[in-house]
């Protein structure tokens, strides 16, 4: 018989008559799975007659090596709409662990690798009842390839990652020359958008695990200058662009303008979508004096980034794959596999990646929503395997940091199998839009449900274009002479003020009746109170006559907290809770206004799109008019059915529980820095912990701190907020509660907390933060006016105040005492001007185990250690000793009573044990040839054992 086609539709289960027992053909199957006993097996279930759903479970009862071949082997044997109803019920359910009894091994808080302790319990696997090691059973979860748990699969990935990680070559840009030995005619555009971020690091771009994109944007609703140039240039080459031309989002650009420019200058404007009718278009006639990029950027003109990658590619034509693949397989054996099943074991643990692998699980998971992936297209094959390796990753290696640099990668795998699906339509957003809503402010349904209160969302491009599309409803309800304005006396309230208020939680009014306000602040120093903003409406409310258009709120609600424990709901549905009344009688309409590219988008940074969700009354006629120029603004835009929809949509129907899960975790991580790490008594210095929200910011005595960030070596620095792993923003105007003119635009640098553990934090901003208070370890308040200005003493002095606080009289000390002595020497290596000086704070660092201290932080110091000491000119006994007595004199090391050349050489060792070979290696000869005199004391003989293995890596 042959293969049906797959149509897209939605696909129920027949009713047939199904077995309770095992399919014809099991037994056969358990014992050879092949795709002949496969076959067999696969029969019942195409016919119907035996129950998927069973089938997907008593799969998942298998073994690890088992399951997910044994899974592919069925999928690949199904046809049509079976294979992907198999898909669906295999997505439904829990992989089960192994029932080998373990105990459980030890492990020490934030406790290193996500999977590390699992993998260690592999070893012990004393049988029941008896006091041994059952061997037989050992030697199988020893050696199993297939088992996630077993030493044979930590040392494949572990392997792995230091091949990737070895890499000159970000890892992105290698998935880039992948792919593009696979892609088609029509799918460049989505290989290209590999690596493409829409708030890149600000680092030098790096090798191994990390995202690189050829179209660079710091931040791409205003910084996307020069990525848009090579776009225009390939645009240019069709003839599509001339002199002068702008490329802006959307034909309704134009309207938009309406309320910043005088009609003399609208007139002569003209605007015309660069394909058909909609999206992207071109501006003609912006001349003049204006600041063209400051106004377009205010009112969210900036254009998709990913519908510039289409048009690029947009005049091909796909044909047919050149290999053949099965995806339905690749996905089933995907999220069937030990790996997995690990990864799900992660996700509903209390440890800090537990919330990252939660999301990773659902995402996964939904790809297997509607239609699937396309099951015969290569690029999705490709990508899939890519997914497999990264999630080797996640659940194995023991840096964290390195599980959520995988998980970032993963993004842009994803994003490639939905952008060739292309299975979500427009109305796939709206539906779950109008679901999250629902979830998240419970208080408005009886009132949606009753049809009293209509609510529609539209997606956006960005955040700011919601912002500027809500206040152009609102305002051309009012007539278009309260809305245009002459040109010189524009006050960009729509931007620099409106922005500036939002931020900090403060409130806007362009009109008495138009109130544009932040749900909650993302230059956070107080609690935001719902109260106050609800009273406001509710007050203005009252000075509106019957005939008068409704008043409008406008409601940036980018940074959405959980629930407040106190009253039961979230801080959105305090506020629609108070004024839901008001928006059925027709008197309120509120604009929802969010951007999808902080938490949205799960810290990836991936998607630069936004929401607008209006609320009005039901049949009202100001209501029908306010719903309908949003549609048109939305229809316009012709975002849902490109990339960038796709991906957008797919984050929020399969992983919306996941944006305020992730936000608790990194708020989690804000409030201890706040509160142990970089403490701050005065708002010049810096904000308070605003309860929920993981953003900080922080000063020194006269602001201009954005300097000494920039000097952080573990720490990114990005344009935005959100993201996975924390980052910084710099350049924010302060002191907080001054004038504005008396304000300085470099006063604040603002932390933007991620997923790290407790003791990276530490490790991040101990000692940056207490050197800049003045607050030696142990001091309850400052002591010194400052220790910046002779860093080597205040070095030395909080070393020293630190070994003179006792564990039992600071617990926290004493929990993270290693991480602060790394913070401390880190700190040391990217603010002393002369790097030999760092030698013996290192030295004395690594003269004791650095237990505690997180690998990534081990890894720099060691190579800050390493590639210092071949600085000198011999590493010869006395050069040994003499850095050992320095160590001893400055930094003290427990337990030596007089300088030795064997502690140096242990130091040297432990840094040396660290690094990976890889890593190791561009120095490793030179200090080789400086050991030569060092010695034959086993300290030595281990060091140059571990040189030689760099030298062959």
């Amino acid at each position: 018989m042959p293969d049906l086609p797959i149509t897209k539709r939605d696909v129920s289960v027949a009713s047939a008559p199904v077995s309770t027992s095992t399919p014809p053909g099991w037994q056969e199957f358990t014992e050879k799975p092949d795709s002949t006993t496969a076959n067999v097996v696969a029969r019942a279930l195409q016919d119907r007659t035996f129950s998927m759903q069973r089938m997907a479970g008593m799969l998942a009862q298998r073994s690890a090596s088992e399951r997910g071949t044994m899974s592919r082997l069925i999928v690949s044997q199904l046809r049509s709409n079976a294979a992907l109803d198999f898909l669906k019920a295999t997505a439904g359910v829990r992989l089960v662990k192994p029932k080998t009894p373990q105990q459980q091994v030890p492990q020490t808080e934030d406790g290193g690798a996500p999977g590390r302790n699992e993998s260690l319990e592999a070893l012990d696997l004393a049988a029941p009842g008896k006091g041994a090691v059952d061997l037989v059973e050992l030697a199988k979860r020893v050696d199993d390839a297939d088992d996630a748990s077993s030493m044979a699969y930590l040392k494949r990935v572990l392997a792995d990652v230091n091949s990737i990680s070895s890499s000159k070559e970000p890892y992105s840009r290698l998935r880039r020359t992948a792919l593009g030995q696979e892609v088609v005619a029509g799918q460049a555009h989505i290989v290209e958008q590999v690596g493409f971020r829409t708030a890149s690091s600000k680092r030098v771009a790096q090798g191994g695990l990390s995202t690189q994109s050829d179209i660079e944007s710091s931040y791409w609703r205003t910084s996307f200058d020069g990525a848009l140039k090579k776009f225009v240039a390939k645009l240019q080459a069709g003839g599509k662009l001339k002199e002068g031309d702008i490329l802006v989002n959307s034909p309704r650009v134009l309207r938009k303008l309406e309320m910043v420019l005088d009609r003399k200058v609208l007139a002569k404007l003209k605007i015309q979508p660069l394909k058909g009718e909609t999206g992207i278009s071109v501006l003609s006639g912006a001349t003049g004096s204006l600041n063209w990029k400051e106004i377009l950027e205010g009112i969210g003109a900036t254009p998709s980034a990913y519908q510039l990658f289409e048009l690029v590619d947009a005049d091909q034509v796909p044909y047919g794959p050149k290999q053949q693949v099965d995806t339905y397989a690749d996905l089933a054996q995907l999220i069937t596999s030990s790996a997995f099943s690990r990864l799900q074991d992660i996700a509903r643990g209390k440890g800090e990646l537990a919330p990252v692998c939660a999301m990773v699980e659902h995402l996964l998971l939904g790809l297997t929503d509607k239609f699937g992936p396309d099951r015969f297209d290569v690029l999705s094959a490709d990508a899939l395997r890519s997914l497999s390796r990264l999630l080797d990753i996640v659940v194995e290696d023991p840096n964290p940091s390195s599980a959520l640099r995988a998980v970032d990668l993963m993004m842009d795998e994803i994003a490639v199998v939905l952008a060739v699906t292309k299975n979500y339509k427009r109305v796939d957003y709206w539906n779950t839009m109008r679901d999250v809503l629902l979830k998240r402010a419970p208080s408005i349904r009886p009132y949606v449900v009753g049809k009293e209160i209509e609510l529609s969302s539209h997606l956006m491009t960005s955040g700011m274009d919601a912002l500027g599309t809500a206040l152009y409803i609102a305002l051309s309800s009012r007539g278009t002479a309260q809305v245009s304005r002459a040109t010189e006396k524009v006050d960009y309230f729509e931007t620099g003020m409106l922005l500036g208020k939002l931020k900090k939680g403060e409130t806007a009014k362009p009109r008495k009746d138009v109130v544009v306000a932040a749900l909650n602040p993302s230059t956070p120093f107080e609690p935001p109170s719902t109260k106050n903003l609800v009273d406001g409406v509710l007050g203005g409310l009252k000075a509106r006559k019957r005939d008068d258009p409704p008043f409008a709120l406008i409601l940036d609600t980018t940074v959405e907290d959980g629930l407040d424990p106190s009253t039961g709901r979230t801080r959105l549905d305090e506020v629609l809770n108070g004024l839901k009344d008001a928006i059925a009688d027709g008197g309120l309409e509120v604009f929802l206004c969010k951007s999808f590219q902080k938490y949205a988008s799960f810290g990836t940074g991936k998607v630069a799109a936004g929401d607008l969700t209006v609320l009005t009354k039901k049949g009202g006629y100001a209501s029908q008019r306010t719903q309908a120029e949003a549609r048109l603004q939305e229809l316009d835009l012709d975002l849902a059915r490109h990339d960038e929809g796709q991906l957008v949509i797919h984050m929020l129907k399969h992983g919306n529980q996941d944006e305020q899960a992730l936000m608790r975790s990194a708020a989690g991580n804000a409030e201890f820095v706040n509160k142990f790490c970089w403490p701050v008594t005065h708002t010049d210095l810096g904000s308070p912990y605003v309860d929920g929200i993981p953003l900080l910011l922080r000063s020194k005595p006269g602001g201009e701190i954005a300097a000494l960030f920039d000097k952080l070596a573990l720490v990114d620095s990005r344009g935005s907020f959100s993201f996975l792993r924390t980052s910084f923003v710099d350049l924010i105007p302060g002191p907080w509660g001054v004038l504005p003119e008396d304000q300085k635009e470099d006063w604040y640098t603002r932390i933007n907390t991620g997923h790290e553990s407790k003791q990276t934090m530490v490790e991040y901003f101990y000692a940056f933060g207490h050197l800049v208070t003045g607050m030696p370890p142990g001091a309850k308040e400052p002591t010194t006016q400052d220790s910046l200005s002779n860093l080597t003493k205040s070095l030395k002095d909080h070393w020293n105040a630190l070994g003179g606080v006792k564990d039992e009289d600071d617990a926290d000390i004493a929990r993270y005492r290693g991480s602060i002595m790394a913070s401390y020497c880190a700190y040391a290596c990217q603010n002393m001007m002369v790097k030999a000086n760092v030698l013996p704070m290192l030295v004395a660092f690594f003269a004791t185990p650095t237990t505690g201290v997180s690998i990534e932080t081990r890894r720099y110091l060691a190579g800050e250690l390493l590639s210092r000491a071949n600085l000198l000119k011999t590493l010869d006994t006395g050069t040994l000793t003499e850095l050992c007595d320095r160590a001893m004199a400055d930094f003290k090391i427990p337990g030596l009573d007089k300088p030795d050349a064997t502690v140096t050489l242990a130091a040297l060792c432990r840094a040396a044990e660290v690094l990976p070979g890889w890593s190791m290696k561009p120095f490793a000869q030179a200090l080789k040839d400086k050991l030569k005199p060092g010695g034959d004391s086993k300290e030595a003989r281990r060091l140059l054992e571990l040189i030689e293995g760099a030298l062959k890596a």
